[in-house]
């Protein structure tokens, strides 16, 4: 187990605000580490009344919200066999149906659509209950530039991001991992890393895991970081909570370290000697990082 940031340096730390978008429970959690540490307050945001209700059932003094986040107008909600498929866009058998142990076009397929609903969806900015958000996971299927062009305001408090981008249109008229980063860039975010990377082999190709990547990249997780080459224009506070999220749930120590410095540099402190110091009692560290090399 990786060391945290309470194991590494003699501080108080921040509770942190974690709006989860696509809330649906299917396992662990990235913030999982910060619930574990009584450190986090989670607002979920999701639409489906099952997955929501297992939610609350799971942890009841959690925040479950019930909107389909998008543009405030009126769309369609595309339920598909397996759930975690489920989108507010149409999927696309075109592609999905190119790749082994996912399909759309056939009933089986875990992207096949069983029916659609039509619904009324909510800006992110428009939900006046959400308090400042200090850390974002999005994961709708397709839907996740909807949901950042009309959160702004809800943005410009947050620190890190984990959003699920696709590098292929699974999703008709779905923008893509770049479409994501300009806009996010243009907000002042910076891409961190990918994590989760995942793929599938063309067909006939089959592996004997099925799931494991071969040569095409299809979907990741990928980390952004508000003024990740500019932390002098962070709050203490938001250094501070950058540092926890990105030691805790991503491994992230060199980034982390500079934060605490940018800290030390304003206090006085000596929080980064104490880290580089915890690290060292710590060896070997492991990093999360993303290199094909580790599936050769």
């Amino acid at each position: 187990m990786r060391p945290y940031l309470r194991d590494l340096i003699d501080a108080e730390l921040p509770e942190i605000t974690v709006l989860d978008v696509g809330a649906m429970h299917d396992g662990e959690n990235c913030y999982d580490p910060l619930v574990e540490q009584g450190l986090a307050r989670l607002i979920g945001v999701e639409p489906d009344p099952a997955s929501r209700a297992k939610l609350r059932e799971i942890a009841p003094h959690n925040t479950y919200l019930p909107y389909f986040l998008g543009d405030g107008g009126p769309a369609r909600f595309h339920s598909t066999r397996f759930p975690g498929c489920s989108s507010l866009l149409e999927p696309d058998p075109s592609v999905i149906d190119q790749f082994t142990s996912i399909g759309a076009g056939d009933p089986g397929g875990n992207f096949y659509v069983n029916f659609t609903t039509d619904v009324e969806t909510r800006r992110l900015d428009d939900i006046e209950e959400l308090p400042p958000i200090d850390f974002m996971k999005l994961d709708i299927q397709g839907g996740e530039l909807d949901v950042l062009q009309h959160a702004g305001r809800v943005l410009s408090r947050v620190s890190v991001l984990q959003i699920e981008v696709e590098f292929v249109p699974l999703y008709v008229g779905q923008p893509l991992f770049s479409d994501i980063d300009i806009h996010l860039r243009g907000l002042g975010f910076h891409l961190h890393k990918f994590i989760d990377v995942s793929g599938r082999c063309f067909r006939p190709i089959e592996l004997p895991n099925p799931f494991a990547p071969y040569s095409q990249l299809l979907w990741a997780d990928a980390i952004f970081v508000s003024n990740l080459l500019t932390p002098e224009l962070r709050q203490d506070d938001e250094l501070l909570k950058s540092a926890l999220i990105l030691n805790d749930l991503y491994a992230s120590h060199d980034l982390v370290l500079r934060l605490l410095e940018e800290l030390d540099s304003r206090q006085g402190g000596g929080l980064g000697q104490a880290y580089l110091a915890g690290l060292q009692r710590n060896q070997p560290l492991k990093g999360r990082f993303m290199n094909i090399k580790d599936y050769l």
